[in-house]
């Protein structure tokens, strides 16, 4: 499946110094086992998922790359649920997982965040 109008998500970012990526991706990977072992991608039971992504970027001084990385990486996490309640069951189902502790201490590198946010753009029609 692919994101379109109707769905809802939740984006988030952080921008994160070197010498704490390797616990960030370590709770990534952990993140998305989670995911996949209690997230649907077919049937009616929530949340029912339609994508999930968590890329990293380096992020440049002043956001121009000819001045070049910052030395920091920018970690994007992405996710669409079908209706609004998979975003509401997502985060039901996160507050007793032991990541969310993690993702707490992360707090301080979190740059930007939505949650159930309604798609009203997408390549699909």
């Amino acid at each position: 499946m692919t994101t379109n109008k109707s769905h809802y998500t939740i984006a988030t970012q952080w921008i994160v110094p070197e010498n704490m990526i390797s616990e960030v991706e370590q709770f990534f990977q952990e993140h998305e086992t989670w995911m996949r072992e209690t997230h649907n991608l077919s049937g009616d039971a929530e949340p029912r998922i339609v994508d999930y992504s968590v890329s990293k970027a380096p992020q440049y001084i002043d956001n121009d790359l000819e001045k070049g990385p910052s030395g920091k990486t920018i970690y994007s996490l992405y996710e669409a649920y079908v209706t609004d309640q998979g975003a509401m069951k997502h985060f039901e189902l996160w507050q007793s997982h032991p990541g969310a502790e993690t993702m707490a201490k992360m707090s301080e590198y979190q740059s930007d965040m939505s949650f159930n946010a309604e798609v009203i753009a997408t390549m699909e029609k």
